[in-house]
């Protein structure tokens, strides 16, 4: 039987040590403008933050940055601060002196369907002790380069300045190489690739991460960051399709739809990777995957895929698990006969083993024990 495995990349393909260290590297550059050079942001927040299902950098940054300020001006209520944030950090670091800020607070919101986790946050009231100009420019359009200063400067570190100014047509604020470049490592081998490389094995990439544009379409790739396609490359599977943000986003572009609902944990993601593992083809199914979003029907490319098969995923969250059970459902609903099979890998990680634990999905810590496991 056909086997199709869908492949998270951070976790998963890499190790992620390139977003985690232009995290830091964003942080840090406000803290220092702040004149808290020692100032430390730890993991176990960062890891708390995707035990609660935030799992991307972007909205990381400005709501940790948030929860800083937050803290220091609920000390310093009557600070009159200006909306650009470099001029903001330096103005609060004027401000503190002898002030040392506690444990960083990023309080419990709801999140609202079609909106990232930071606007969610500026929309619930979070951080009240920021004047709302200022609560704006940081906790708004985390997506948007133009505005978000904190997406901004942290593409700088995740890209290097050099393919920053390329890919988004700005000039370099900061000198920096890629962290993805130099800090990412493989999480496979070349037996661990040999074993995922067969011919009854369909694989995809499903991922957050930003990416060029469909392969089958030639349009520009203008505002289009190719970091999924650099995690494929380390790992030496450049050639299997790809369902990532920027595949998303060129979809949702010419559909008049926000890339953000479309992403895992939407079966939309799961869909498309799965036609696109099947068929080899990103754009047709994520046009099909598009269609199912906007009438409801299976149609396009899935009346060509096989009628049965297995449908793995492997994952270090819960977000593409939930994208792929959906999307198995709505497949056998239509008709098909989907085995469906969610792998969590934990790579050692104490909060993951217990997410998955939570969620009652099989996971293994490391891709060894993950192939003996499912008898790959």
């Amino acid at each position: 039987m056909k086997k199709v495995i869908l492949l998270d990349i951070d976790g998963v393909l890499v190790q992620h040590g390139g977003y985690r260290a232009a995290l830091h590297a964003t942080l840090n550059h406000f803290a220092k403008l702040m004149g808290l050079s020692h100032f430390d942001f730890p993991e176990e927040k960062l890891a708390e933050l995707e035990k609660r299902g935030i799992f991307s950098e972007w909205d990381m940054v400005p709501l940790l940055l948030a929860a800083l300020w937050n803290d220091i001006l609920s000390h310093r209520p009557n600070l009159i601060l200006p909306t650009d944030l470099s001029s903001a950090a330096i103005e609060i670091g004027r401000n503190i002196i002898g002030f040392s800020p506690r444990e960083l607070t990023i309080p419990e919101f709801e999140y609202i369907t079609g909106q990232y986790p930071a606007e969610a946050a500026l929309r619930h009231g979070c951080f009240p002790f920021i004047p709302m100009d200022l609560r704006i420019k940081i906790l708004s359009q985390s997506r948007n380069v133009n505005f978000s200063q904190t997406m901004r400067l942290f593409q700088h570190y995740s890209l290097g300045s050099r393919t920053f100014s390329k890919t988004y047509k700005l000039p370099a604020e900061v000198e920096t190489e890629s962290f993805l470049l130099t800090h990412d490592r493989s999480n496979i081998n070349d037996a661990i690739r040999d074993r995922l490389i067969q011919p009854n094995i369909h694989l995809a990439g499903l991922t957050a991460r930003p990416s060029v544009p469909p392969r089958e379409v030639h349009d520009s790739h203008f505002g289009y960051a190719p970091e999924a396609e650099i995690a494929l490359k380390l790992v030496g599977l450049s050639d299997i399709p790809l369902i990532a943000f920027g595949k998303l986003s060129y979809l949702a572009a010419r559909r008049g739809l926000d890339a953000g609902v479309l992403m895992k944990p939407s079966p939309v993601h799961a869909l498309a990777a799965t036609a696109a593992a099947l068929t080899g083809d990103e754009w047709a199914g994520l046009q099909a995957a598009g269609d199912w979003y906007q009438t409801g029907k299976l149609a396009g490319v899935f009346t060509d895929l096989p009628q049965e098969f297995e449908l793995f995923v492997v994952e270090d969250t819960l977000g593409g698990i939930k994208s792929t059970q959906a999307a198995g459902e709505i497949l056998n609903e239509n008709g098909f006969k989907v085995t469906i099979h969610a792998i969590g890998l934990t790579s050692g990680s104490d909060s993951k083993r217990e997410a998955f634990t939570q969620a009652g999905i099989h996971h293994f810590e490391n891709w060894e024990s993950l192939l003996a496991g499912i008898h790959l």
